[in-house]
């Protein structure tokens, strides 16, 4: 069975956004899709952790802080909420600063959260993204 091709989806409709969704960005994001981010959802990124959030962008700095800072980011989302984790494509660097990390190492860090991956896009010509979701069985 051939691929599905995705390529012209906007970025935000691969990201799941929708109007009015509570978007939190970790690390440093490219300007242009942040700003697509908030012409999508109509508002700013959340600037509190008080509120959970429908989606968290996150650009991880190493692979050594990714399991901890899903830990935490798992307890800022809703119960249906994703976390993106955001990572370079193969020969290029992202606009967080991380060098490239094969994806398929991801899955067992957000496992290690308590989470489960299920899905991966293509951001831009540089970045790929894996969200990762709370199993169903473990949602209120």
């Amino acid at each position: 069975m051939p691929d599905k091709d995705y390529s012209h989806r906007d970025v935000t409709d691969k990201l799941g956004l929708e109007q009015g969704f509570v978007v939190r960005v970790v690390g440093k994001g490219a300007p242009d899709l942040l700003a697509r981010v908030r012409q999508k959802t109509g508002r700013g990124p959340a600037r509190s952790a008080k509120t959970p959030a429908d989606v968290i962008l996150y650009w991880p700095k190493s692979s050594s802080e990714i399991t901890p800072t899903l830990i935490e980011l798992r307890r800022a989302i809703t119960p249906n909420g994703g976390i993106w984790v955001v990572t370079a494509k193969r020969n290029c660097t992202s606009a967080g600063g991380m060098a490239y990390f094969n994806q398929d190492a991801l899955i067992p860090l957000g496992a290690a959260a308590g989470l489960v991956d299920n899905k991966i896009c293509s951001l831009s010509d540089s970045e790929s993204a894996m969200r990762f979701v709370i199993r169903k069985k473990d949602r209120m």
